[in-house]
């Protein structure tokens, strides 16, 4: 690593703080040239300690105000405020004294992190619910890779049928809850028009992120929008209303809903509680099959019971069934969040692998199974990692 490398840990973007990573023989030594604590005091904090200063520049001037912390002998973290300027600024004193910009991929690597460790330092970065954070973190701190190694010693200790329910258990979770963190879910709502498609993914949403009005026809074409539901990130889809038109625009946007639903994993079909089914309701609900949640609408205007096409009753204006409707997306997406610490893999190159592995031991070949599975485990450690020199 010549004198050492840094990287920049934090997301691109403005942001509250932005963390930069330095290591390697050399880091002490900028280290040294850039702190300066407050007063006439100088040098470094020890380590497992936090300091306050400025990072300066050649002659001294402030750069920035930072945060430093020592986390080993020559492991640094800058933490600095994160507005793009003052991030630049770090990094061009860092490289200047030496230092070589990394991605935090390589960074990773050098410091000796493992393939699922840097898969989930990756995924981290991008996580967009606090429970999406915690289980990627369980597999970042070696809860992944802990089963796997246990998996390993059963097949070198010739006991097969536990590595196999081990493997079983392992791809479970990720058709439940790994596969859909790899890639969140579309969730479309469709519908006739002005049935309350908008008013519903606002709700789902927690904030007006689509237009709304008492005009049929509002929605020309689709809006997206990132949400959470129940800590599981997806996409809603806002749609235009599914029914025929002579308006080239309208049409268009027709044709175009209906490649947002043929696309989507889930699609919360809506029907107006206040004026009943259309003719052709019955018959988009029947093509949907598995995929589809019948939802009456505005439930609090029906009047009457609303048992036709086992649909369930909400009102997006006030709230009402929304939890039940949430329930309801998730079951048919087969989410199923794991135990806090529980093993769950959550990229698709794990999820061949181990399913590599599960058929070569079902066909008797447990050499090929263990060599598969050595490979998801190269270089990590259960307990963390120890930083490159």
């Amino acid at each position: 690593m010549n004198a050492g490398v840094f990287s920049v840990l934090t997301p691109p973007g403005r942001g509250g703080i932005a963390v930069v990573r330095c290591l390697g023989p050399g880091a002490v030594r900028v280290m040294e040239a850039c702190f300066r604590p407050p007063g006439r005091a100088r040098g470094l904090p020890d380590v497992g300690r936090l300091a306050y200063g400025h990072f300066v520049d050649a002659v001294g001037r402030p750069l920035d105000e930072i945060i430093l912390y020592r986390e080993a002998e020559t492991v640094f973290e800058v933490n600095c405020h994160g507005g793009p300027a003052a991030v630049e600024a770090v990094c061009r004193r860092l490289a200047g004294l030496g230092l070589e910009k990394v991605d935090p991929d390589r960074l990773l690597a050098l410091e000796g992190a493992g393939l699922i460790e840097r898969d989930a330092e990756r995924m981290l970065r991008e996580a967009r619910t606090p429970l999406a954070g915690r289980i990627l973190l369980d597999q970042r701190n070696g809860a992944l890779a802990r089963a796997i190694e246990r998996i390993l010693k059963d097949l070198a200790a010739d006991r097969s049928a536990e590595a196999g329910k081990e493997l079983d258990a392992l791809l479970e979770r990720w058709r439940g809850c790994g596969r859909l963190l790899a890639s969140p879910p579309r969730v479309a709502v469709a519908g006739p028009p002005n049935v309350g498609k908008s008013t519903l993914v606002n709700r789902l949403v927690g904030t007006e992120r689509v237009i709304t009005s008492a005009t049929p026809g509002t929605t020309r074409d689709y809006v997206e929008a990132d949400a959470a539901i129940e800590g599981l990130p997806v996409v809603l889809v806002d749609t235009a209303g599914l029914r025929e038109s002579g308006e080239a625009i309208e049409r268009e946007g027709v044709a175009r809903a209906h490649r947002q639903v043929a696309g989507a994993a889930v699609v919360v079909y809506l029907l107006d509680a206040a004026e009943g089914v259309w003719p052709e309701d019955a018959a988009v609900l029947g093509a949907l099959g598995e995929r589809a949640v019948a939802v009456w609408n505005k439930a609090d205007l029906a009047g009457r019971p609303l048992g036709e096409l086992g649909a369930l009753a909400v009102s997006a204006l006030n709230g009402d069934g929304i939890a039940t409707l949430a329930e309801r997306i998730l079951a048919r997406l087969g989410w199923r969040p794991p135990a806090p610490g529980e093993a769950v893999p959550f990229t698709a190159a794990q999820a061949e692998a181990l399913e590599r592995a599960r058929d070569a031991l079902a066909r008797g070949n447990s050499a090929s199974a263990k060599n598969g599975l050595a490979s998801l485990v190269v270089g990590a450690t259960a307990a963390g990692r120890c930083p490159a020199t």
